[in-house]
């Protein structure tokens, strides 16, 4: 699935291009906002699959898939703000993110639906959680009033990183739901579920 599916309309998924995700967080005194544009996910490609399992009848339908991938870059370009009780920052350039050693299942769960005679899946959710063993985040940042802070917080993001990333999954895990589905259903809902899973 890396180049696509043409036929199925499935895009590429190494890389993956998202144009734009807006991300907003709120905890206590902290406040983020922040627009991502031209998001590139690079390095699913070299992941493995290590097992699978199926839970289907005729009202439901399961999937998951336990994968491994040896590291995840994602780069863009961000414009937002920020603010700690009085302190306001202003912030746009580009970041890269890597990790490393990422341990995850897919979990897809449906429902079967008929279309002209056949059997298909229709995919209503899709979850992902990676257990990830290390990340490393790179900012830059056009505004020159706020090279400093972001600077000293791109440090303290590195220095902490399992605190931002337990924080921001679920707003990731949101997105992924979206992209998950939708990709999901280019296969389940264009190839029917007898093709698919032959022996089940």
């Amino acid at each position: 699935m890396a180049a696509g599916i043409k036929d199925l309309g499935v895009p590429p998924v190494d890389p993956y291009v998202q144009k734009e995700l807006r991300l907003e967080y709120k905890n206590n005194q902290v406040k983020v906002k922040m627009d991502n544009r031209d998001i590139i996910v690079a390095g699913l490609k070299a992941s493995t699959v290590r097992d699978a399992r199926l839970r289907a009848d005729e009202d439901s339908f399961h999937l998951e898939v336990d994968m491994y991938t040896p590291a995840v870059n994602l780069s863009g370009k961000y414009e937002g703000g920020g603010s700690y009780n009085a302190l306001n920052i202003t912030a746009r350039g580009t970041y890269h993110t890597e990790m490393t050693d990422l341990v995850y299942t897919w979990k897809l769960d449906g429902k079967p639906e008929t279309i002209n005679n056949d059997v298909y899946i229709r995919i209503k959710s899709f979850y992902m959680r990676p257990d990830v063993s290390n990340m490393n985040v790179q900012l830059t940042n056009d505004a020159p009033e706020s090279k400093e802070l972001t600077a000293l917080g791109v440090r303290l993001v590195n220095e902490n990183w399992k605190i931002l990333y337990r924080e921001l999954l679920p707003f990731a895990m949101h997105n992924w739901n979206k992209i998950g589905t939708k990709v999901a259903n280019k296969i389940f809902l264009k190839v029917p579920y007898n093709q698919l899973f032959p022996n089940n």
